[in-house]
């Protein structure tokens, strides 16, 4: 199944502006509220929050949800389709970009201007070479516009949060 999805990925979402938007397909999940599994949500995240969050989530089977979207991205697919208002605001959430995401596309397509080259991360993590990398900041840059950018401070249960309580 993985090459499948490379496939797709690879030739129908195109970087050269033949390609078309690849989204994730739809959450086809309906709880029937006797959980076998273990929760797909780690409780570290969510202990700086009063923890009624996470068994929210966990609730509303959303953990599942987010745990697709998350593996979605990344595998290079754009996006989630949903068919139930309830999962918008965690497909939503997880589509911010964070300030990391942000400053690193934003590096690679600002290189690309000054003629190219590899530079280290200003998070020193890792290095973005302009060529290589500039489809993937031209996409975080569309994300960013769409779905904006998340402070330094603010991590994806800030957002998840917000959205729920919306």
């Amino acid at each position: 199944m993985a090459d499948v999805i490379a496939d797709v990925v690879n030739i129908l979402g195109r970087a050269d502006g033949t390609g078309h938007v690849v989204t994730g397909p739809v959450w086809e999940y309906f709880s029937n509220h006797e959980r076998i599994f273990k929760p797909l949500l780690r409780q570290s995240p969510f202990d700086e929050r009063d923890g009624r969050l996470r068994q929210d989530l966990l609730t509303r089977d959303i953990d599942g949800l987010i745990r697709e979207v998350v593996l979605d991205k990344a595998n290079g697919l754009t996006g989630k389709t949903v068919i139930h208002p309830s999962h918008v605001a965690a497909v939503h959430a997880l589509s911010v970009v964070t300030m990391e995401e942000f400053t690193d596309a934003s590096d690679v397509l600002g290189a690309d201007m000054l003629g190219g080259g590899v530079r280290a991360s200003g998070y020193r993590n890792k290095m973005n070479e302009s060529k290589p990398h500039r489809a993937w900041a031209e996409r975080v840059l569309r994300r960013a516009a769409a779905f904006g950018v998340v402070a330094e401070d603010v991590t994806y249960v800030d957002v998840l949060a917000a959205g729920v309580e919306a």
